[in-house]
């Protein structure tokens, strides 16, 4: 718990009351697949959720992880189609399914904590969010 802590005061460390609503600067290329763009769209929620941790308002953080569901549908669209192909352990479609489903279904309590505007409740959920990142990148991230 102690390295969670750390982090999540690094991260607050860096916000700011002129930054708590400022946008992630925008890639400089598009997306090259729905994975990536889940990915990045993933990544600028939970900077959202650090600055508004930070802020002690995280409301704005269910209406983002919503965004994130519809990306997630779009990735899925991809994978069953064959548009997308996973780069890594393209033959464990189902162990990514696997993962990518509990990962998403832990964004449950990061959707209900900042729904009350529970700023510990929500540092808590995000938590665990990040601790559900490296078994999937472990498996399949390039």
């Amino acid at each position: 718990m102690k390295p969670l802590s750390l982090l999540l005061l690094l991260f607050a460390a860096g916000c700011t009351e002129h930054s708590q609503h400022a946008p992630p600067p925008a890639p400089s290329t598009a997306p090259a697949n729905p994975v990536q763009a889940e990915m990045r769209l993933l990544s600028a929620t939970l900077q959202s959720a650090v600055r508004g941790i930070g802020a002690g308002d995280v409301r704005s953080v269910e209406h983002e992880l919503h965004r994130l569901h519809a990306a997630k549908e779009t990735t899925e669209a991809a994978i069953r189609s064959g548009s997308y192909r996973l780069p890594r352990n393209p033959d464990r479609v189902d162990r990514f399914r696997e993962l990518d489903e509990a990962f998403h279904g832990g964004l449950g309590g990061l959707v209900q904590a900042s729904r009350r505007n529970d700023v510990a409740a929500t540092a808590e959920a995000l938590g665990v969010v990040l601790r559900g990142c490296q078994g999937c990148h472990s498996e399949f991230r390039p």
